[in-house]
């Protein structure tokens, strides 16, 4: 069934200050509202702000959160040194998503045990989008992306990436409600907003997701509650916390009439479906795994062999990225190999990219045949043990290739061997290929913005978490929805 013009929203909040006591009013009160217009949310909660809660006696609106709302995971600290950037900024993803499952896993029991749940969703704190989130993130079953980023966009709609289903459209297809309460003209901006981008998504063959955010505090507080204790890398101990200066009150009762009258408008429109995380991860659901014909096989290869240009393609109703491609042709040259037969059935999965760049070293166009099989075989084996492509591929002792190469060079034979034809001669031309999904949907400026978060140290720098974006994009596809 075709979903042209289907548009979703989901609203989501970040619930983080754990400095203001006044601070944790707004969440029930915006529970409440959206009760009352029956619209969904994914809460969003830093681990510290429910034991801030919990120190506080707020068992009103932890109980509202958990009887109410999709609970996600947004840190454990949020902005308290060293926070993620600092700590993976000379990491690859592996080592980077190790290390955030060793300084995150207190903070995802506190959500766990208090809400009874594996959280639907994570979304990093600030500006600190990274990929070495999304292997934690797999590792501790949630399924869901939910934030805002530019660093990696895909027309501003949702995407896999590393597996990893991705709420991180910012620009185009987000109202941001924080601080529009401001003046008395900003709500009917917003709402303008909401009804444009809800026109076009309509119009979109597919149609697309909206997304509405708010981080409470901004409800109460004049400035951000980390902007006074955490900024330029520097920590306020606990017991000298400064309480950000509270909005008057005409604002911060504005704050709750203007969401209000937001969450009705928005909840007027009768094509509209609301959504969580956990039911995002069910409408753009995607197969990573699968068995695939030599018919599979012979289509991805032919794909692969008609260009130089290494990207996401259809096979089906499926997108494939080109992790699953290489992870395919790779794993039925291992198997033809052995046997020197094509199977029937080949498992493709998707490993992570690699982890390091690498530039081809070859002195020949032509390459052995017998070697460029038997390095199939150990490329094979080091995904399946590793989890991820390698960053280059040894053929022989003389010729050393980047992944875009070797793919390339292989969907040759795979795509003779697939269409019932034997392999003439003992050598394969070496083919030339780049991966382009990072020149496309890698916006390396919006990274450097990334960067100069005023809560991160002063000049903070950090082009291997970059380096590390562009890699795995060997694992990027658009989502699309299934619902």
């Amino acid at each position: 069934m075709s979903n042209s013009g289907k548009v979703y929203a989901y609203v989501w909040f970040d619930v983080e200050d754990y400095v203001s006591p006044a601070s944790n009013d707004v969440p029930l009160q915006a529970i409440n509202i959206l009760r009352k217009y029956n619209v969904p949310i994914t809460m969003k909660l830093v681990s510290e702000k429910v034991r801030f809660m919990k120190e506080q006696h707020r068992d009103d609106v932890l109980s509202a959160i958990k009887e109410y709302c999709d609970v996600g995971y947004h840190t454990d600290s949020h902005s308290r040194h060293p926070m993620v950037f600092e700590y993976i900024r000379d990491t690859d993803v592996a080592r980077g998503a190790k290390e955030i499952e060793k300084r995150e896993q207190a903070g995802l029991q506190e959500l766990e045990s208090t809400f009874e749940r594996t959280p639907s969703c994570f979304g990093h704190a600030g500006t600190q989008w990274a990929p070495h989130y999304y292997p934690y993130l797999k590792k501790s079953g949630i399924p869901v992306y939910l934030d805002a980023t530019d660093v990696v966009n895909i027309d501003d709609s949702p995407y896999w990436y590393c597996g990893v289903l991705s709420l991180n459209n910012q620009t185009q297809n987000m109202i941001k409600f924080d601080r529009s309460f401001e003046t008395p003209e900003g709500n009917q901006k917003l709402k303008d907003k909401f009804e444009s981008i809800h026109n076009r998504l309509s119009k979109k063959p597919g149609g697309g997701a909206i997304s509405i955010l708010w981080h409470p505090h901004t409800g109460i507080n004049k400035v951000y509650w980390d902007a006074l204790n955490f900024s330029a890398g520097k920590n306020t101990p606990k017991e000298s916390y400064v309480i950000p200066e509270q909005y008057p009150t005409e604002i911060k009762e504005r704050a709750l009439r203007d969401f209000e009258e937001l969450i009705r408008y928005a909840s007027s429109f009768g094509d509209v479906k609301f959504i969580t995380g956990t039911e995002a991860a069910k409408v753009y659901a995607r197969k990573l795994d699968m068995d695939l014909s030599v018919s599979d096989i012979k289509k991805i290869a032919s794909k692969i062999a008609a260009s130089n240009k290494i990207s996401f393609f259809k096979l089906g109703d499926e997108y494939v990225s080109p992790a699953q491609a290489f992870c395919a042709l790779v794993n039925v040259l291992a198997a033809y190999s052995k046997s020197k037969e094509i199977p029937e059935k080949t498992a493709m999965s998707e490993p992570l990219g690699p982890m390091a760049p690498f530039k081809s070293k070859a002195r020949s166009s032509k390459l052995p045949l017998p070697r460029l099989l038997s390095a199939c075989v150990q490329v094979s084996k080091f995904m399946a043990t590793k989890g991820c492509m390698p960053s280059s591929v040894k053929i022989g002792t003389t010729v050393e290739l980047d992944p875009s190469d070797f793919l390339a060079t292989i969907a040759l034979i795979a795509k003779t061997l697939a269409s019932g034809k034997k392999l003439a001669g003992d050598a394969a031309p070496l083919r030339r290929a780049r991966m382009i999904l990072s020149e496309k949907y890698v916006d390396e400026k919006a990274f450097q913005t990334a960067c100069a978060w005023g809560i991160l140290p002063m000049g903070f720098k950090a082009p291997k978490i970059l380096e590390q974006a562009k890699l795995q994009t060997w694992t990027l596809v658009p989502a699309t929805s299934k619902n």
